[in-house]
């Protein structure tokens, strides 16, 4: 205020501990009669105006202290507060403000013991209020009663502080599985609507720790985000949308920092849009020891072909600030900074997200990699896996081969629903294997769950067959939730089953309206609640039932026959879009990128995407020396049958029956049982 006139309504940006709730200035003087400035600490005021009146009243008065080269002086009883004038170049959104406060505390002996000038820090606990809105706390004194003073009332909402601890404890989320902790980057990707996506792990010199550490790197060519966004990412406590978009995958706020800090302790965010970039750093290695979590954020502005610092969101100095913090204590200089934002020119947008100090399992690193064979080997690609190959434990599972549990390349095959991102592992494509189209015996289930519709797709897979696998692949917003789980008999008898997968998605069926979902936040798991128990129910139930009609009562070939999926299917490159074959088509002859226009499909990009017809049944042409000999077998018991009669042909098919039963095959139908 000035001469008991409202100027604004200010927010300070970092106070030392407790502050006035009204400035009045007593005086505006020359900044050369103030010698005593550069001695004093310094916060930053910006505007909160109610009005625009406010608004042009704050201008008014930064305009004169810049024109007159002036400074506004404030004293409230014993604390004086000097507002320099603002730099010729600033947009007025932030204004330097220089402090003196002398306060005594009185301890039990009625002495004065401790004077305080400009609030040391060491002399107060509790939280501040910053540039994200976090109330003042109570000053105390160091060792004697604390001082009765009076609490501010905040400009924004009220935020619980946040300790550096509390980025370990969020890091615990994904501890069951570290694949949960890459999927939240992952759905980070797919959101930012990224057409390429590469991950790996490389070697990178850290200075910090005097040699070459691991590191984790995330990199898309997504639309990137904005200052407000990437604080919005890397700091707690914002909203949940209140409608659930079937295509948008995040939905929580926190996939970002738990999913980084499971990975490691420390992450770096390299963004650009068409008009910004921003850096962020989020690590426990620069908050240890510190009470209040610090979550440095640079941001630039585009201006031209150049990239300069954004003042509209931040101080010059303190942009300058954090990025030295960044520099100190990370791997990444300046020249390595602009080496990772010169991966923007190709596409001009994107998002990087290195990861290092890597969480470690026993003497080594939880996660393995490797680069695989050069030279575009289709053989073995790189990959990266989970050291202690441990399996996720599922009810009634008795397979130990579950790679997609501890392989990175065989979860991404099958992360989504309908795949259309292409993503890079190690430095070479994963080839995305939609379940629903790698099946044969495909049989389309269709119900009704609490009033809501619901689609199930079962069949049979060769692969998972010969694994021993069997379940249900349960999608939401078309990302991977569930992956086998066991229903109906598949639970209590470990061949009831075999080589069965269905696959749904329970986006509409687990919203719950208002905004709310039946989802975990670590997105690998659904709540207990009734719309859960009633699908368990019902797929357990339909399983059984394609099991039974398909294969208890089916006479299947012996011999290792190799069951094709009912159609082969190549995507496009380009529009991504999934392409069917002839089933008798080997794909494996296709080269590394295919096109629509590229034999045997064709086609357009423009073309929409077939369909499988329902009830359409592939049997695989390929056979075996054993399946020559089972025809022959069975050749001559219908021989024998058509000269016995009908007890001998009993008796021939109660003998083949064991042989099938041995070989942990279903038992043959018998005459007539069909």
């Amino acid at each position: 205020m000035k001469d008991q006139k409202l100027i604004c309504r200010t927010q300070c940006l970092n106070p030392p501990a407790e502050l006035p709730q009204c400035w009045s200035l007593s005086d505006i003087v020359p900044r050369a009669r103030v010698h005593i400035l550069g001695d004093l600490p310094h916060c930053f005021l910006s505007p909160a105006p109610e009005s625009s009146r406010d608004r042009s009243e704050w201008g008014r008065f930064l305009t004169y202290l810049q024109k007159k080269d002036s400074v506004g002086i404030a004293k409230v009883k014993s604390s004086q507060f000097y507002i320099l004038p603002p730099d010729k170049d600033s947009n007025f959104s932030h204004v330097q403000v220089a402090y003196r406060v002398e306060k005594t505390c009185s301890g039990s002996d009625g002495q004065e013991h401790c004077v305080d000038n400009g609030f040391p820090s060491d002399r107060f606990q509790g939280s501040i209020e910053n540039h994200h809105g976090r109330n003042t706390a109570t000053e105390t004194c160091r060792r004697h009663q604390p001082l009765a003073v009076k609490q501010v009332p905040p400009l924004k909402k009220n935020y619980a502080q946040a300790h550096p601890s509390y980025l370990e404890t969020l890091g615990q989320v994904h501890y069951a599985w570290i694949f949960g902790a890459i999927a939240e980057l992952v759905d980070n990707s797919r959101d930012a609507e990224a057409t390429r996506m590469d991950i790996s792990i490389e070697e990178i010199y850290s200075k910090r720790a005097g040699k070459e550490i691991p590191m984790l790197s995330v990199i898309d060519d997504g639309h990137g985000m904005t200052h407000e966004e990437v604080e919005k990412m890397v700091c707690f406590g914002h909203k949940k949308p209140e409608v659930d978009d079937p295509d948008y995958i995040g939905r929580f706020g926190v996939g970002f920092k738990t999913g980084a800090m499971r990975l490691g302790r420390d992450a770096l965010v390299i963004t650009q849009t068409n008009d910004s970039r921003s850096i962020a750093f989020l690590s426990q290695s620069l908050n240890e020891g510190k009470d209040n979590l610090e979550i440095p954020i640079v941001s630039y502005r585009r201006k031209g072909q150049y990239m300069e610092i954004d003042t509209s969101v931040q101080l010059e100095a303190l942009a300058k600030h954090n990025l030295k913090v960044i520099k100190d204590f990370s791997p990444f200089d300046k020249y390595l900074i602009g080496a990772k934002a010169g991966l923007f020119r190709e596409n001009n947008t994107g998002t990087q997200i290195y990861i290092w100090n890597l969480d470690e399992w026993g003497s080594q690193y939880c996660l393995e990699w490797d680069r695989g064979l050069t030279g575009g080997s289709s053989f073995h690609k790189g990959d990266i896996m989970i050291r202690s190959r441990r399996l996720r434990s599922r009810p009634g599972q008795i397979s130990k081969k579950v790679c997609l549990d501890y392989s990175l390349r065989s979860y991404l095959e099958v992360i989504f629903l309908v795949p259309r991102i292409r993503i890079y592992l190690q430095g070479s494509l994963v080839k995305s294997r939609p379940l629903a189209k790698y099946l044969n015996q495909t049989s389309e289930v269709s119900g009704n769950i609490i009033g809501k519709h619901v689609h199930l797709t079962l069949g049979r897979s060769q692969l998972e067959f010969e694994h021993a696998n069997c379940g249900i692949f349960l999608y939401w917003h078309g990302r991977l939730i569930e992956a086998y789980k066991r229903v109906g008999g598949m639970i209590h008898n470990g061949d009831w089953g075999r080589g069965v997968i269905g696959v749904i998605d329970v986006t509409d069926l687990m919203n719950e309206g208002n905004g709310r979902v039946g989802v975990l936040n670590t997105k690998q798991s659904f709540l207990d609640c009734e719309p859960y128990a009633q699908l368990e129910a019902w797929l357990g139930e339909k399983a059984d039932e394609y099991w039974t009609d398909n294969f208890e009562k089916l006479k299947l070939k012996k011999g290792g026959s190799l069951y094709k999926p009912d159609h082969e299917w190549v995507q496009c490159d380009k529009c991504r879009k999934w392409r069917m074959l002839s089933s008798g088509f080997d794909v494996k002859t296709l080269p590394e990128e295919w096109f629509c226009y590229m034999d045997p499909f064709n086609g357009l990009c423009e073309m929409q995407e077939q369909k499988v017809d329902r009830g359409v049944i592939t049997v695989s042409a390929k056979r075996t020396r054993q399946d020559i000999k089972d025809v022959e077998d069975d050749a001559m018991i219908n021989s024998d049958a058509n000269s016995d009669g009908e007890s001998n042909q009993t008796q021939k098919d109660d003998k083949r029956d064991v042989t099938r039963s041995r070989r942990g095959l279903p038992r043959a139908c018998k005459k007539g049982s069909c």
